[in-house]
């Protein structure tokens, strides 16, 4: 999978941008501030649905318009598509695919894919359950689509069994949480499977990256927790999460608000078999997730039967000379599209971004 070209107008502090990209490696430089990471965010928009730093739509259309426009033309291993998305300031966004409208976004998830990696991702290791759960769940919404109806139904539940809660179960209301419990166990036994089915093939290729990178020295592991018990099958998660609601159903009254379900899973990341959280240093933090995110392309690929696109967002310079050589050996082939203040001449397609503008220098 390569990206053609990438347009966007009135996006972020950009008027009007367009970039056509080699196969290769291909740099956007500039200066902190001039729109590197924005025109990145674009680009990632198309694969996840949504922005990598978690903003909406009117937060991406730019000071003093009403809408923006978004244009990618890829192609596949079958053949070339446009993917176009309109984003507005006070109504639904519009996606197209070839020029048909798509209505969900399910539908559009799968269609073109991409492995981010940015600064606030090198604190994942020491970040929130929430964050670690975030990361996660994007990079199986891109590889299994049908898994964003799974959460969107999840959240839409709990929702409602929060707002039951906060205005306080009656005799008559009773029977309503207790279908919305069997219907987020249900759910949840779902979710937490395929995270925990997707976690343990992503320590396993994580491991052979941070043991290449390493020469041996160190190994990861990545163990995924929930509250529920440890037997990973669909049937045991679901009995054992309805148990849990039955037996904690007062500690829920009371506080008048959900504490139990797949929202408060996390993971924990083993490194030598010791808690990363306590034990990794900065440049083993690196280390981890840059294995992470090679993992996560590499599953894509075994998942889809092709390479996505990878964009990293000013990280490479957070990186030392060793871990960057591997990064760009192990990506060569691939389509890698990072952004730098830095650049080097000799390397890929260089293209300078200026003030909201991006534009691509002349070849040597």
């Amino acid at each position: 999978m390569k990206i053609v070209s990438f347009e966007i107008r009135s996006f972020r502090n950009h008027s009007h941008s367009k970039a056509e990209f080699d196969e290769g490696l291909n740099v956007l430089a500039g200066n902190n501030g001039e729109g590197k990471t924005n025109f990145l965010e674009g680009i990632f928009l198309f694969a996840s649905g949504k922005s990598f730093r978690g903003q909406k739509d009117r937060e991406m259309v730019k000071f003093g318009e009403d809408a923006a426009y978004l244009k990618l033309v890829f192609c596949d291993r079958y053949s070339t598509h446009t993917l176009e998305a309109e984003l507005y300031k006070n109504k639904k966004r519009r996606l197209l695919k070839d020029g048909n409208e798509i209505k969900k976004i399910s539908e559009y998830l799968g269609l073109f894919r991409a492995v981010i990696f940015t600064p606030d991702h090198l604190k994942i290791v020491k970040s929130s359950p929430e964050n670690r759960r975030k990361l996660m769940d994007m990079a199986i919404c891109q590889t299994f689509p049908r898994f964003v109806a799974c959460l969107s139904e999840y959240n839409h539940t709990l929702q409602q069994k929060n707002n039951l809660l906060k205005a306080g179960v009656t005799k008559l209301s009773l029977p309503m949480l207790e279908v919305y419990n069997e219907k987020l166990a249900s759910l949840s036994a779902l979710i937490t499977l395929n995270r925990f089915n997707y976690i343990t093939k992503l320590s396993e290729r994580a491991n052979e990256y941070l043991l290449e990178m390493t020469e041996g020295k160190e190994k990861i592991e990545i163990s995924y927790q929930t509250q529920y018990g440890k037997d990973f099958t669909r049937e045991k998660l679901y009995t054992s999460c309805i148990s849990l609601f039955e037996r904690k159903k007062e500690d829920e009254l009371c506080k008048r608000v959900s504490l139990y379900g797949c929202h408060h899973d996390d993971f924990d990341i083993l490194l030598n078999g010791k808690d990363a959280k306590i034990f990794a240093s900065q440049g083993q933090q690196r280390s981890v997730v840059l294995a992470l995110k090679l993992a996560e392309g590499e599953l894509a690929k075994q998942y889809t039967g092709e390479d996505g696109v990878f964009l990293f967002d000013d990280v490479l310079s957070e990186l030392d000379f060793k871990r960057r050589e591997y990064v760009t050996r192990k990506l060569k082939g691939r389509q890698f599209i990072i952004s730098c203040c830095d650049y080097d001449n000799s390397a890929g397609k260089i293209f300078t971004v200026p003030g909201g503008n991006v534009y691509a220098c002349p070849s040597e």
